[in-house]
């Protein structure tokens, strides 16, 4: 009975608890290697290895900011190390350019992409604002897995996060509600930031949250690191796009 207690208290928090790696198809997903990433085609997914790390002081650690930082990123990127490889919690072991060329086998399709210069000449929400100042491509679910007390847990990318908006006047908390794209803008236009999946619609990074245009303006969000792992931790990101069919 407290089994059953714990594990619905779990769900009812958004966590996913399974006893193997069993998904709904009855089969679990194959894990890659560090330094490896997986292409399941049968199960539309792409799965990463990463590690968490605690970016404590930062920009949205613990506190609401602005960033364009993404929160899971890549430790390499356009032939060396990342430039913001330290911003990120969820540190994959891949370069970015390897993420992308992983989403494009599956059958992952960018549409609206940009380097950073054109992004920033774009930014902003104006009256003569444009589907095309929006980066776009193929919608994206992004969830961490790993394993906790000898049971798999998985969560959702945007649980991690809190976000606060103003009503009436007033700070007000919500869920982060994101609306992930891949566009694939920082392996194109090699930006080298090591970025995957941005808080706002940053043309760093290859996927991004675009209910706004590019860069402006900014979600006011915050990462709550009590949710996450301890630092250190191995973990797994799962990307499971939605494919657009001809």
């Amino acid at each position: 009975m407290r089994k059953r207690f714990v594990t619905g208290l779990l769900l009812g928090l958004g966590v996913a608890v399974c006893s193997g790696l069993r998904g709904a198809e009855g089969q679990g997903p194959k894990l890659p290697v560090p330094g490896t990433v997986v292409v399941d085609k049968e199960r539309g997914e792409v799965i990463l290895s990463a590690r968490v790390q605690h970016p404590k002081g930062l920009p949205c650690i613990d506190e609401f900011g602005e960033r364009v930082q993404a929160f899971v990123g890549c430790a390499k990127a356009a032939g060396g190390d990342a430039k913001m490889a330290s911003y990120f919690v969820f540190l994959v072991d891949v370069p970015t350019e390897e993420v992308h060329k992983a989403l494009l086998e599956l059958g992952c399709k960018p549409r609206v992409h940009y380097s950073i210069q054109e992004g920033r000449r774009r930014s902003g929400l104006r009256p003569d604002t444009k589907p095309e100042d929006y980066l776009q491509g193929d919608p994206v679910h992004i969830s961490i897995f790993w394993q906790q007390n000898g049971k798999w847990v998985e969560r959702p990318y945007q649980d991690f996060v809190v976000e606060r908006v103003v009503v009436d006047g007033k700070p007000t908390e919500k869920p982060w509600t994101p609306h992930f794209v891949f566009h694939g803008s920082g392996a194109i236009h090699k930006s080298g930031t090591g970025c995957i999946a941005c808080p706002c619609d940053c043309a760093g990074g290859i996927i991004a949250d675009n209910r706004y245009p590019i860069y402006d303006p900014k979600p006011l969000v915050k990462f709550d690191l009590s949710r996450a792992p301890p630092a250190g931790t191995q973990v797994y990101v799962r990307l499971r796009p939605l494919l657009s069919r001809e």
